[in-house]
């Protein structure tokens, strides 16, 4: 799959390697740790981010880093993901929006500080579509300043999901992630619309 996905596409047209760091399920939090930890970034690296769910959590414990999903975490297990979920700010759209955009800002602070090319876009639309996108208060409307939306591609003005679903291409058979053919439409958008080797 990660090697008919469109970052490995887009690598093959631009004659670069492809190193895919991505995991099923990674959170936004996870998103933004891996872009920081990794180790090895090389000049003319680029990196391309495709921001998730915001119902996705990660957390570190003495155990390591625990991910977690809303959709399918134990629901009545009693667990703290159950209380986060249920009782906690897991159950606001604010605490998933904010937290999401944090991550941006973190991702981007740290590739720019060490000229880093970068690009990012979003898989689901839910970032896009919030009601507090729209209607921000002083917190996230300080956020959304601050972020370079020069570094976003937006697929006509949505994720990368919604926008295989409107043009209807063809989708795996769980009917959630894009089938090969469809990010071969989302490599040759990005390439015709981004310049990513700048």
């Amino acid at each position: 799959m990660y090697d008919t996905a469109y970052p490995s596409l887009i690598a093959q047209q631009l004659n670069l390697d492809y190193v895919n760091r991505s995991k099923p399920t990674n959170s936004n939090h996870k998103i933004a740790r891996m872009i920081l930890s990794h180790d090895n970034y090389q000049p003319g690296d680029i990196v391309l981010a495709e921001w998730t769910s915001t119902r996705r959590h990660e957390w570190r414990s003495e155990h390591g880093w625990t991910g977690s999903n809303m959709a399918t975490y134990p629901h009545g297990s009693g667990t703290y993901e159950d209380h986060y979920y249920q009782q906690g700010p897991g159950q606001w759209e604010y605490n998933g929006v904010y937290t999401a955009l944090k991550e941006v800002i973190l991702a981007q602070t740290f590739l720019k500080s060490n000229n880093i090319n970068y690009m990012f876009t979003f898989f689901p639309d839910e970032v896009l579509c919030s009601f507090l996108l729209k209607n921000p208060d002083e917190y996230i409307g300080a956020m959304l300043k601050i972020i370079d939306w020069n570094q976003f591609l937006l697929f006509d003005k949505h994720g990368f999901v919604e926008w295989c679903r409107i043009n209807n291409y063809e989708f795996e058979p769980d009917g959630n992630h894009p089938a090969p053919s469809a990010h071969r439409h989302g490599a040759d958008y990005i390439l015709k619309n981004f310049k990513i080797n700048e």
